[in-house]
């Protein structure tokens, strides 16, 4: 059985926009991904996971409902957000960009709507941590990247660990 892996800094996927995902055509794909994604996810201590980062190239996202307040919501298929409120600097991370944790400017609530796992659409507010994690998510599903929002100076001081994370990782992949 071939199982999905985590997709590291310097992966192709990584940087690419994803495709919306046919839930009546396409539920077999979904079950399996999100199952493996839930398997990266939790053998990895994470927070949240995009489809792009178990190599699938699709508009999928899991956040960790043991860590985040989400209404009963775990998995968002075709999400679309939108933000507002004031915006907070907080810390970051990445499962793909392992070791590097930077401040990270994001407004402090969400408007999501999205399909669950079963097809059905629903909607949520988030605000503060679970709008950061939803925000984070929905960017990997851009292609965009946390480090993509600092500024010149510090992506510039992390430029020696990112290229250190490209050698060990080589081919982007780790199989978990």
């Amino acid at each position: 059985m071939l199982f999905r892996s985590l997709e590291y800094y310097g992966s192709e996927i990584l940087r690419k926009q994803s495709r919306e995902l046919d839930c009546s055509t396409e539920q077999d794909f979904i079950e399996t991904l999100i199952n493996d994604m839930i398997r990266i996810l939790y053998t990895e201590n994470g927070l949240g996971l995009a489809a792009p980062q178990s190599g699938e190239n699709v508009r999928l996202f899991i956040l960790n409902p043991e860590e985040l307040d989400l209404s009963g919501h775990s998995v968002f298929i075709n999400p679309q957000i939108e933000v507002s409120g004031t915006f907070l600097k907080d810390e970051e991370g990445c499962l793909s960009i392992p070791g590097i944790f930077e401040l990270v400017k994001r407004p402090s609530h969400v408007n999501l709507t999205a399909l669950d796992q079963a097809g059905r659409s629903f909607s949520l507010e988030l605000d503060d941590y679970a709008a950061r994690a939803a925000q984070h998510e929905y960017d990997h599903l851009e292609g965009i990247l946390f480090i993509d929002r600092l500024s010149p100076i510090r992506k510039r001081l992390i430029r020696k660990r990112l290229s250190e994370i490209k050698e060990e990782y080589g081919s982007g992949k780790r199989i978990l």
